[in-house]
């Protein structure tokens, strides 16, 4: 064969194997750039660069948003839904990008403002985008400058043509392999553009040493910055918000929250000049500095990045939303007029010789004054009242009404998991020494024994019934004799009185291994069950649960006592996204609920209260955990 047939033959291949390659990377399209015609898996595509699929799916969907937030990561904790409703109608688009800074919240204004007809712009940042400001068009950043700076698409799409086909190829084993939960594949929510955090958001959060032991970046001094793009950062917010006056679109700005750690890397004195030059270009929104929020770890997820709560906080106080709880001295409304006191109150002066005395002060007004946001609730857990004690979770009524005796005598108050709630949501205060006392199945002697003891002594209680054993004294259709239920009736007359309210545990979870055919351990998936079946099974049990409580007693079911204890972070997601705000385990131990943090209300400690445990043993038991 001659030397020119092998060239041919040699250059042939190679353009087979391109094309096989580009089309290859355009229907698999592992960066959603080609409009991911096979998978339509955005979450997949922004994941890997949010900055490049994020502009791609506005390009096929900007037609359902109106207004945007940009900003980085910290972006991602304010709510599209919460800004909808604030705005009166608008509908919201996050563009939160990771690993960014303030040219690439430029460039997504810029080409925002130029193609898609906004009505509202927000620009979120945080104190590090006035550190680093990267004009290079690296990868992540080249759709931006193609895009808005006019480069060649033709290199930029072929870019992305002729990637590496490993790309391609770790999209399709990702999505054979991707569950219902977030993973590290989809981290997204395309919709709305913000981080799926779901997961992260039914977190047991416990106490304070606890949640330090868990994450232990929270006590890593982080290292000292300078403020080197401050000129630059500036000469953005003034050009967007320029744009943004030119083409009648409503801005605002927002510092978000930081952790004190994160304050801690700046020099004040740069702060202070930064603050003071913003308030000249536009008015804003702060909330950094030192302040109750900024000193409570528990209200971030690490030391960089503040919990969605947080976000639902800053937006209430920018709208004036009294409906939430809302820390005092959280956010301040900064312009020309009051930036200088507002900065003399979180720095002391402006060339940050108070740095010391500012941060005691704010130490003082984080962990020294936890009482003023978290309450510890001990959570009481009982079963069945009988005088005739067969195992450990029946306990006398003599016994039962020691322990209403002792705590009344030492002080403590029953609260309902509404009031608990409310104290979580709407920083509405608790009596001091709260506790929860809860009876979990729903038997007769709750109404028989357990209610008239509970009113004798003006104490509340909380029922958690199993739906499928409502009234029955038999087991399902077996004909085998259980303990006696109370029925519906009964609920009606207990909850009348003001101290008794009904919740779920289950409508058919709480299952007996000997007695059921088709066995299920508590809300554990079944053996050979998918995923997808259990899920259905599980909303479907609770559904119908909270569907016959509410319909019976016209009380809002918003807990869910798990059969036997058991639950897993998929249970957790799923009572949540369907509104369950209190969920209850039967691990032992002391609760900490913390005033907007909701989390704190999920897998939920109980003390398990049985027959040899004394009135005086109970409170000594309490209050030793409430002093640790």
């Amino acid at each position: 064969m001659s030397f020119k047939k092998w060239i041919a033959i040699f250059i042939s291949a190679i353009i087979a194997v391109g094309a096989l390659t580009a089309g290859f990377n355009a229907l698999v399209d592992p960066f959603g750039i080609f409009g991911d015609v096979i998978f339509d898996w955005y979450s997949y595509n922004m994941t890997q660069n949010p900055r490049i699929s994020k502009i791609a799916y506005l390009d096929r969907h900007h037609g359902k948003y109106d207004s945007y937030i940009i900003g980085c990561s910290k972006t991602g904790s304010y709510s599209t839904e919460a800004l909808n409703k604030y705005y009166g109608g608008a509908s919201f688009y996050n563009m939160l990008m990771y690993g960014g800074d303030m040219y690439d919240i430029e460039m997504t204004a810029r080409y925002i403002l130029d193609n898609y007809s906004p009505k509202n712009i927000i620009v979120s940042m945080g104190l590090e985008e006035t550190v680093k400001y990267d004009t290079e068009a690296d990868n992540m950043k080249a759709n931006l400058h193609a895009k808005v700076d006019g480069s060649p698409l033709l290199l930029f799409y072929g870019k992305y043509l002729f990637s590496n086909p490993s790309y391609a190829i770790d999209k399709i084993a990702a999505r054979f392999s991707d569950g219902y939960l977030v993973n590290e594949n989809d981290v997204f929510i395309p919709e709305t553009g913000v981080y799926d955090k779901a997961v992260r958001d039914v977190e047991r959060i416990g106490g304070l040493d606890q949640y330090l032991e868990t994450y232990p970046s929270f006590r890593t001094v982080l290292k000292k910055v300078t403020l080197d793009a401050m000129d630059d950062c500036l000469g953005s917010i003034r050009r967007i918000k320029s744009l943004c006056d030119e083409k009648g679109v409503s801005f605002m700005m927002i510092i978000s929250p930081i952790y004190h750690t994160e304050m801690d890397m700046y020099d004040k004195a740069q702060l202070w000049e930064f603050h003071t030059r913003l308030s000249q270009i536009t008015p804003y929104w702060d909330f950094s500095g030192y302040n109750p929020v900024s000193f409570e770890p528990r209200y971030f997820y690490d030391p960089y990045h503040f919990r969605n709560a947080v976000g639902d906080m800053a937006l209430a106080r920018i709208f004036g939303d009294d409906s939430k709880y809302v820390p005092e001295d959280f956010g301040r409304y900064v312009d020309t007029e009051n930036v200088g006191s507002h900065l003399a109150e979180y720095f002391g002066s402006a060339d940050g010789s108070a740095a010391e005395n500012v941060n005691n002060a704010g130490q003082a007004a984080g962990p020294a004054d936890m009482k003023s946001y978290s309450a510890n609730v001990p959570i009481l857990m009982y079963h069945h009242i009988d005088d005739e004690v067969t195992n450990s979770s029946v306990v006398t009524p003599g016994r039962f009404e020691e322990h209403l005796a002792a705590l009344k005598e030492a002080g403590f108050s029953t609260i309902t998991l509404h009031q608990m709630a409310s104290y979580v949501e709407n920083g509405e205060e608790l009596p001091e020494n709260p506790v929860v006392i809860t009876f979990d199945d729903g038997y007769r002697s709750n109404y028989e024994l357990a209610y008239p003891l509970l009113k004798k002594y003006g104490m509340a209680a909380t029922i958690n019934v199993i739906g499928v054993s409502m009234g029955a004294d038999t087991y399902k259709d077996t004909g085998v004799p259980i303990t006696h239920h109370f029925n519906f009736d009964e609920a009606r007359e207990m909850m009348k009185s003001g101290l008794i309210d009904i919740q779920s545990h289950s409508y058919d979870m709480h299952n007996s291994e000997t007695l059921d055919s088709d066995y299920r351990q508590g809300v554990y998936m079944k053996t050979g069950e998918s995923e997808g079946e259990y899920i259905a099974a599980f909303r479907s049990d609770f559904e119908r649960s909270r569907k016959e409580i509410e319909a019976n007693t016209n009380s809002k079911v918003i807990a869910y006592a798990y059969p036997n204890g058991f639950y897993t972070t998929l249970s957790e997601v799923l009572l949540s996204e369907m509104g369950v705000k209190i969920t209850l385990t039967v691990e032992e131990g002391m609760n900490t609920v913390i005033k907007g943090l909701p989390q704190s209300l999920r897998a939920m400690k109980r003390y398990r209260v049985a027959e040899d445990i004394s009135g005086s043993e109970l409170v000594d038991r309490i209050r030793s955990d409430n002093r640790e």
